[in-house]
């Protein structure tokens, strides 16, 4: 069975399960931001809240294999809580509404690790142990780093389909593509567009640029182009 995954079927899987939400909970019309929640709902997830007491401190989010405990803060408590099959549990802080973006992307990104675990199953290194072999720190290092990307790639296709993305920038540039210098810069008024586009489609700027670059909506241009038109003319006062 394969392990990895192309983009291109990622994003076809990401797209086809919006739609067939969106066609299965009657959503009339075309939403400008996917209800992520309501998918994880739709599959049987549960979404929860807690303070996270883990040693890693990056972890901000878990999808529960019914087996395997989560370090939770209880009170003034640490404690071992094992969680039912099938619930994403996302750190509490990512409540507030200034972390909306990030809390969406990890739901997604947990609700992501289940449709590749029922679309794609392979065997976890946890599972592989055996006497025949033993895998080293940097295979599992490396597998860990390929799930996971995987997982991030599928989650942005579930929050930014083609389709949410285009309308966005229908809304906001009239569907025209946004202009980049060199591979990295935009003029201030397209930077806003973005920032404008994210705050709709309800993900950070950052995931949104990786985004529109992928789907091939900027046009590039040449950094010279840029200096020479906005910071090299001179200040007539």
């Amino acid at each position: 069975m394969k392990q990895f995954i192309p983009n291109r079927e990622l994003d076809e899987l990401g797209t086809g399960v919006v739609l067939t939400y969106l066609k299965k909970s009657g959503t009339a019309g075309l939403p400008r931001c996917v209800d992520i929640e309501g998918i994880a709902n739709s599959m049987g997830l549960n979404v929860v809240y807690e303070t996270f007491a883990e040693d890693d401190f990056d972890k901000i989010g878990f999808l529960s294999d019914g087996i395997t405990p989560l370090k939770i803060k209880r009170g003034n408590r640490t404690v071992p809580f094992l969680f039912p099959l099938g619930t994403i549990v996302v750190e509490a802080d990512l409540r507030k509404e200034r972390e909306s973006g990030k809390r969406r992307f990890t739901i997604a990104h947990e609700v992501a690790h289940h449709i590749l675990g029922r679309h794609n199953p392979v065997p976890q290194f946890q599972r592989t142990f055996d006497a025949e072999r033993v895998y080293s720190m940097a295979e599992m290092k490396s597998h860990f780093n390929w799930n996971e990307a995987q997982a991030d790639k599928l989650a942005a296709s579930l929050l930014m389909p083609y389709f949410i993305v285009a309308a966005a920038l229908k809304d906001f540039n009239h569907g025209n593509k946004l202009k980049i210098f060199g591979d990295e810069v935009f003029a201030p008024k397209d930077r806003m567009i973005i920032k404008k586009m994210a705050a709709q489609i309800g993900v950070s700027f950052s995931a949104l640029l990786i985004r529109i670059k992928e789907l091939q909506m900027v046009e590039y241009h040449s950094i010279s182009e840029y200096v020479e038109a906005a910071l090299m003319t001179e200040v007539i006062s």
